[in-house]
């Protein structure tokens, strides 16, 4: 299990923040986004909302990422999901995981490729993927604060403050058990960090009714935060191009996986400069576009 669920961190004052989609083992889309945005691996930062790992064709290369300095991801229920089952493939406890064992080799999972990781590496990815909080904050109280997860840090279980109990190596948080679409079950709040769809299911049933009033893109106790787990590619907004922003969440999942195995450009990688206020997009054919 994680050694820790928050990770705290101080303002950039010398280069940019990036915030990046579920990589899925997209490893080249990536490097094709941070070359067009002239990331700088002396001064800039990229959080990942995690997923590095399945589905898509370079899983190990997207887990390589997590031993570079600037590179800064959250625990996503794919990469939770392997941790559980190599813990359990080498005898130790997953702990609160334990549920996220048997699903890992489900096909639609894409889990699959694990099981060739050489027995000898596989202590080594467990020490690496147990260093993934399940939350990060960057620049706490100034203007440039953010926040990353995976999938939701609100919703009606959890309750106010959420924020700050996270910030203690133990939340004092109830573990109230709720059904969590997509998780198959119920679970408590951690799970709803890395499954939860709440907000998803909120869009999706607004935009399927095509009248009504969306709830606000900023919620006045959450700071602006980059997570990913539901595809919603950039398709809103007058051109065409808007990231889903609902209750201060601003969605990347663009579903780089599909767009790798089929070229199709309406999916694909999302990369967004928080500094900048502005982000790419590269689609399954390899180009990239502008998104807001």
């Amino acid at each position: 299990m994680p050694k820790h669920f928050f990770a705290d961190h101080e303002p950039n004052t010398s280069g940019r923040d990036f915030a990046v989609g579920d990589l899925h083992g997209c490893r080249a889309m990536l490097d094709t986004l941070l070359a067009h945005a002239a990331f700088d691996r002396q001064k800039d930062r990229l959080f990942s909302v995690g997923d590095l790992v399945d589905r898509g064709p370079d899983s190990m290369g997207c887990l390589a990422l997590i031993g570079e300095p600037w590179f800064f991801p959250v625990l996503g229920n794919h990469d939770a999901m392997l941790l559980a089952w190599l813990m359990d493939q080498q005898g130790l406890n997953p702990g609160w995981l334990r549920y996220y064992v048997e699903p890992y080799l489900n096909p639609r999972n894409g889990g699959s490729w694990a099981q060739t990781v050489p027995h000898g590496a596989r202590r080594n990815l467990i020490a690496e993927l147990r260093t993934l909080p399940l939350a990060r904050r960057a620049g706490r109280g100034g203007e440039q604060e953010f926040w990353v997860a995976h999938a939701e840090v609100f919703d009606q279980v959890s309750g106010e403050g959420l924020q700050e109990r996270l910030h203690m190596d133990t939340p004092d948080i109830p573990d109230r058990k709720h059904y969590i679409g997509g998780f198959g079950g119920k679970g408590g709040w951690r799970d709803h960090l890395l499954w939860g769809r709440s907000l998803y299911s909120t869009a999706r049933y607004y935009y399927a009714l095509g009248s009504g009033t969306m709830p606000p893109e900023h919620h006045p106790g959450i700071p602006t935060t980059y997570v990913g787990h539901s595809i919603l590619p950039p398709v809103s907004g007058p051109e065409g191009n808007s990231l889903l922003r609902m209750q201060s969440h601003v969605f990347l999942d663009g579903g780089a996986f599909h767009g790798c195995a089929s070229g199709d450009p309406r999916y694909g990688l999302t990369l967004w400069c928080h500094t900048e206020n502005r982000g790419w997009m590269v689609g399954g054919n390899g180009q990239i576009r502008e998104v807001s």
